[in-house]
């Protein structure tokens, strides 16, 4: 923002919800904790439960599709919500078979869990000050 002013659609109207956008091109290593299916209003006005993960210090949550949900079963072994939370995921750009872009969910490398891959912004996933 200049001038307190917004210069983008994105600053005008900001979104509670991660997007590929979000990670700037890079993939980030975050902890889960805490896992909700909340109801959606789908365009046709028809509702849809999806679940949503929360990070640990990230601004935004992610409601996660049927295959990322299959993601994190892979990862957890489990298809329990209550049992993903306390893991550690590796969230990465991707494109869908659609060629819409989307998330990832991968196991994250061993480490620190603070890690930053690739280049780019990424500030509603970064830990908050």
């Amino acid at each position: 923002m200049t001038d307190g002013r917004p210069q983008t659609v994105s600053e005008l109207y900001p979104s509670k919800w991660l997007k590929a956008a979000d990670l700037g091109g890079r993939a980030v290593v975050v902890k889960i904790v805490a896992v909700d299916v909340e109801e959606f209003r789908q365009r046709d006005g028809s509702k849809k439960l999806a679940a949503v993960l929360t990070f640990e210090r990230a601004r935004k949550r992610m409601i996660l599709n049927k295959t990322q949900c299959g993601q994190m079963v892979t990862i957890t072994g489990s298809e329990r919500f209550a049992d993903w939370v306390g893991h550690t995921v590796m969230l990465a750009p991707a494109v869908a078979h659609n060629g819409k872009a989307t998330i990832a969910i991968r196991k994250a490398p061993p480490g620190d869990g603070k890690a930053v891959y690739g280049a780019s912004k990424a500030e509603e996933v970064e830990p908050a000050p």
